[in-house]
């Protein structure tokens, strides 16, 4: 799955939550769970069955997207969302930087395995990522 993919589904599910409508109260209890979730996010997309993009492929897409959601944090002020993205993304960073052995096992465990994807998943991963992108720019703040 495209380290895109993941900021986008995270940072969809800040917004969706909507947690800058919230009191400050709620904002500071509804925060941590929704990072949670953008977290977690991550694991129940890679569980998918998909396809991989080279390195190269995946890096031009992910900085595409990064200045897509700073555009977004700044049009919409909302830093958090950023945050939410980067938590998408993280568990990626951890296997590539190999923080531990452990959770690159665990991470593994995780991961969709199957050998011979079809193609059309990566179409459907894009068409995906299209609906995440306009779901997080029609929602404004």
């Amino acid at each position: 799955m495209l380290v895109a993919t993941h900021m986008l589904a995270a940072s969809a599910i800040y917004k969706l939550c909507s947690v800058d409508r919230l009191p400050a109260s709620r904002k500071a209890a509804a925060l941590p769970i929704v990072f949670a979730l953008s977290f977690a996010s991550h694991f129940a997309l890679d569980a998918v069955p998909h396809d991989e993009l080279q390195m190269g492929g995946n890096v031009a897409v992910g900085i595409a997207v990064i200045l897509f959601l700073f555009y977004i944090a700044w049009r919409d002020k909302q830093i958090f969302l950023l945050a939410a993205g980067f938590l998408g993304a993280l568990p990626d960073l951890m296997w590539v930087l190999k923080i531990s052995s452990a959770y690159d096992t665990v991470h593994a465990s995780l991961h969709f395995s199957g050998a011979n994807v079809s193609p059309v998943l990566m179409l459907l991963e894009v068409a995906g990522m299209l609906a995440l992108t306009f779901l997080i720019y029609a929602k404004k703040a």
